[in-house]
């Protein structure tokens, strides 16, 4: 599951659940049609630089795709959305994706059998009207009981932070570092456990509604994970996290109230601020030497460093730093659609905020006067700097 595949954003369309077919693909035709699909998203849309790109056909495939499960979602003859499932055991998948998926410390689960397989979801795509349609959580749901009918534990995505609290809401988990995808950008390896229906339940995921008729569940391999994983106390999950704690945590770290430090909250009260952030922000951190942004890739979020130190690849002469708490970096991808300027990495350890848009959008709708100010306030800043992200401090 990869945000930056996916790339939410809600669209005019709202079709009811009823009109919209899930169905696997089987055929030549059903697969290639799936690729053309991709390719309008991904290159089309999107403008990616993939290297697995068709362009003569107008495609996008890989070798995974002959030995995964494509699922996708229809209204009439028509896609409108698109999932890849690939099961298999640990020695089935690339080095590379065993290292950032961590697949090794999985493979050693006493709890489950030697030769225990994993699943992995990628290529997720929605199109730009029905983003806010049941089409995804029918794709999950669909690929929720493909994987408890292989008897799979543990299905596998990544994400891209602005897309985490929507995949937090389903019922995955951050539980490991984060990594680079070439011409995607940094990546956060997610993970949904099939029998921890205590935990779909607690983080009322959509899937809750089917994980609940489960029977003999595996308990072992979720105690396993919540040993191994959960005790990492930097991954704030913004499903368990109300708007008051994390305040408190912004407050901890900023040493002062958001409203104070964080300019794009300046015109708001506290209260308002609160609903703000609960509703939009993720609270990140980066390891030293993530690659956070880079030139010319689309950004969908609005992003404010918290803690730590952020260095310009872009501005060598002068060296161009970010180092100020509440401090933004990088493109306004909140309110509209610009492409970073510069490449971004950590320097050491820093957390970072990162307002999404996709979740900005179903705001609006709910808080369209909270929202206003928002957007009015991003115009001034805008105004003040025009050329900010584009010059060396």
């Amino acid at each position: 599951m990869s945000n930056n595949e996916l790339a939410l954003m809600p669209g005019a369309a709202e079709a009811a659940e009823g009109t919209i077919k899930i169905g696997v693909a089987v055929t030549l035709a059903e697969k290639r049609e799936i690729y053309r699909f991709r390719y309008q998203i991904y290159i089309e849309e999107m403008s990616k630089h993939l290297p697995e790109v068709d362009y003569e056909n107008m495609q996008l495939h890989d070798d995974m795709d002959e030995w995964s499960t494509l699922l996708y979602a229809k209204i009439g003859s028509k896609i409108i959305a698109t999932k890849r499932i690939t099961i298999g055991t640990i020695g089935d998948f690339s080095p590379e994706i065993i290292d950032f998926l961590s697949l090794e410390t999985f493979a050693k689960n006493n709890s489950m059998p030697s030769q225990q397989e994993f699943a992995f979801i990628t290529k997720v795509m929605v199109s730009p009207v029905y983003r806010s349609s049941p089409a995804l959580y029918l794709l999950m749901a669909k690929a929720y009981e493909i994987c408890c009918h292989n008897h799979i534990q543990f299905i596998f995505g990544i994400s891209h932070f602005h897309l985490l609290s929507l995949y937090e809401q389903i019922g995955c988990r951050r539980y490991y570092k984060n990594f680079f995808l070439p011409n995607n950008g940094l990546a956060v390896p997610i993970v949904l456990l099939t029998d921890d229906v205590e935990y779909l339940r607690k983080v009322r995921s959509p899937i809750f509604r089917i994980a609940r008729k489960r029977k003999h569940l595996n308990t072992p391999a979720c105690k396993w994970f919540e040993s191994t994983f959960t005790n990492k106390s930097d991954i704030v999950n913004s499903q368990l996290v109300n708007p008051e704690e994390l305040w408190s945590i912004l407050c901890k770290q900023l040493q002062s109230p958001p409203t104070a430090v964080i300019p794009l909250l300046h015109e708001l009260s506290d209260a308002e601020a609160k609903k703000f952030l609960h509703s939009c922000g993720i609270f990140v951190q980066c390891n030293p030497g993530d690659l956070i942004t880079f030139q010319g890739d689309i950004s969908y979020s609005y992003n404010i460093l918290i803690s730590g130190k952020l260095k310009s690849l872009t501005f060598i002469r002068p060296t161009k730093e970010y180092t100020t708490p509440g401090q933004t970096f990088g493109a306004n991808g909140l309110t509209e659609h610009n492409k970073h300027t510069e490449d971004i990495a950590a320097i050491g350890v820093a957390e970072l905020l990162v307002l999404s848009g996709l979740s900005f959008q179903k705001f609006t709708r709910t808080h369209p006067d909270i929202a206003h100010k928002i957007i009015q306030t991003t115009l001034k800043l805008t105004s003040r700097n025009p050329s900010k992200a584009d010059r060396p401090s």
